[in-house]
């Protein structure tokens, strides 16, 4: 008698097709189809008007059944049955998504894939004759045609599909910038003098605390290592203004836009004249290049001033001092110019003499 099971553990034939029942049947349904076939296949059952061939063949089918219900009910075949069950949903699932294709695909297609059938199968048909060997070539040649229109129709579909998976790398792309510019238009950065800070630093609460007079602050996030710098997140837009327009003249702590605000701010924000001395512009003869030089310089000076009194003040000190003396040669390069070139005397209506 044949083994029922291969030696990785499979059955040779399918024991819920020799039960006569579906893969989902429960223990219950196992044993009633069990009981109802032995009943009709043992032996001790049969007629004895019997031949011997159609005893063999009932005798085959009892033993398939005791075999089948031995692999599904008994615990030494538990493994193989699980993988099994998973082999047979594996398969329904190619099979039902055959049969999803199978109903979306086009006309054509089921034209081109019945014919290609056709041809494949003439093609491995014996050919008779001369003629039949002409007949075969042609066929050879429509095959060939068909896996080249099949191959044609693969590649135009990996190009769709990768012109879909770049479109919709992109659109996310795009969604995490316009979210990061979101938060940029709702961020200000904070810098400030630790000399003129009551206590010398500004924490999170601290910083929370002071914003929130002109909003709802979400975040606080310290910047750089010498604890003079934060990026204050608010929940609104709106806020970002009000603080920097607070902090505009302060001495103390000095606000900026962040991201596209702090462009635009650059180009056209504050519209104030400031008084440098006499070498300020007033805004009526002022350009708009002339403007933003300007308003990045005094930028520049207020905060490498609060640097370096962060810093000692040590700088503004020495500046000063190597200042003083190229005050002090000024002088001296106006008297070398005023005595440089020497004057001659007039002599051209003066006779030399010999």
């Amino acid at each position: 008698m044949a083994s029922f099971t291969r030696k990785d553990g499979m059955p040779i034939k399918d024991p819920y097709e020799i039960l006569g029942i579906q893969s989902t049947a429960s223990e219950s349904d196992i044993k009633k189809a069990y009981r109802s076939l032995a009943l009709k296949l043992h032996p001790d059952k049969q007629s004895g008007a019997l031949t011997d061939a159609q005893r063999e063949e009932l005798d085959r089918r009892f033993h398939e059944v005791k075999d089948a219900r031995s692999f599904l009910l008994d615990t030494e075949h538990a493994q193989a049955k699980k993988k099994y069950n998973a082999n047979l949903e594996s398969e329904r699932l190619r099979h039902a998504e055959e049969e999803r294709r199978e109903q979306t695909m086009s006309s054509r297609r089921k034209r081109m894939r019945d014919e290609l059938k056709m041809r494949e199968h003439m093609a491995k048909a014996p050919a008779g004759g001369s003629s039949g060997g002409a007949s075969s070539n042609e066929n050879r040649f429509d095959v060939d045609r068909l896996r080249r229109e099949g191959e044609r129709l693969r590649e135009e579909y990996s190009k769709r599909e990768a012109e879909v998976d770049a479109e919709r790398k992109q659109r996310m792309a795009v969604e995490r910038a316009t979210k990061k510019l979101d938060k940029e238009d709702r961020q200000v950065r904070l810098k400030w003098s630790r000399k003129k800070v009551v206590g010398g630093v500004h924490t999170k609460q601290s910083l929370t605390s002071i914003m929130t007079d002109f909003g709802e602050v979400e975040e606080v996030e310290m910047l750089g290592s010498k604890g003079n710098a934060a990026l204050i997140t608010f929940r609104h837009e709106s806020s970002c203004k009000p603080c920097v327009d607070a902090f505009k003249t302060s001495d103390t702590m000095r606000a900026t836009f962040v991201g596209r605000r702090k462009v635009d701010d650059t180009l056209y924000g504050n519209q104030e004249v400031v008084d440098d001395g006499p070498t300020s512009r007033r805004g009526g003869d002022e350009n708009l290049d002339d403007r933003k030089l300007r308003q990045a310089a005094e930028r520049e000076r207020l905060m490498r001033q609060m640097e370096l009194e962060d810093e000692g003040g040590g700088g503004s000190s020495k500046s000063h001092q190597r200042s003083e003396p190229s005050i002090a040669k000024q002088p001296a390069r106006e008297k070398l110019s005023s005595l440089f070139p020497p004057s001659f005397p007039d002599n051209d209506n003066k006779q030399l003499s010999p």
